[in-house]
């Protein structure tokens, strides 16, 4: 059975500047239990593994979020693991992750990847809350974190470069520490033994905020 993934929203309203919630994490959770996003104004970064969201905000800091809370976007997958292996070498993520595609058995389509087990280094980036600059200026300016010697599970979707409009392109990955008190976007990782699940996504379900006058008004670039 091949993985699908729900996506309220898309990568490309994101980054072009709309950040207004417009799904609850309630609703999205009727979607999957594994899922990544932001709140309200672009805040922080959500990871959601168990039907249980995590924000990781700009000061490093870890909370539960609010089934009331919403989302400008979240993607939610029904993650169907078609290669599963282990992996015990130290290697850096850009090494780890270009070989990781050459698993994939074709590179047309998205992936969805849960990684589990520790990492030597993860560095990650959150964004502020209350955003009304340009995307690219907010990512610019975004605060990095980084642990050593820690253990949690990495997921997210890989995209090929005809999907980016929806996804964006390549890897985009969150992180939960295993005792759920660092979280955020990876921008880099040293692994060190982890167990990988990849699915290959088949069903995509696209929706957009109906009869919302800030999504019908936003002028997208």
């Amino acid at each position: 059975m091949n993985s699908r993934i729900f996506q309220h929203n898309t990568f490309t309203t994101l980054s072009s500047g709309f950040y207004k919630g417009t799904i609850t994490l309630k609703e999205a959770l009727t979607h999957g239990k594994v899922g990544i996003g932001t709140l309200d104004t672009a805040n922080g970064e959500v990871t959601i593994i168990d039907g249980i969201a995590y924000h990781g905000d700009s000061e490093n800091q870890v909370r539960l979020v609010e089934e009331n809370e919403t989302m400008p976007y979240v993607a939610m997958v029904e993650h169907q693991p078609i290669v599963k292996f282990t992996d015990n070498s130290v290697s850096n993520s850009e090494d780890f992750l270009s070989a990781l595609t050459k698993r994939f058995p074709t590179a047309n389509t998205a992936y969805t990847i849960v990684m589990t087990g520790q990492f030597k280094e993860v560095t990650v980036s959150s964004k502020p809350a209350n955003n009304t600059r340009p995307y690219d200026e907010i990512m610019a300016d975004q605060p990095y974190f980084t642990k050593e010697n820690i253990s949690g599970t990495m997921l997210g979707v890989w995209a090929p470069k005809h999907l980016t409009d929806l996804f964006g392109i390549g890897f985009h990955l969150h992180f939960v520490s295993e005792d759920k008190t660092f979280t955020a976007h990876v921008q880099n990782f040293i692994t060190e033994n982890l167990a990988i699940e990849l699915g290959k996504i088949t069903q995509i379900e696209q929706e957009f905020p109906d009869e919302d006058e800030n999504f019908d008004q936003h002028l997208f670039q």
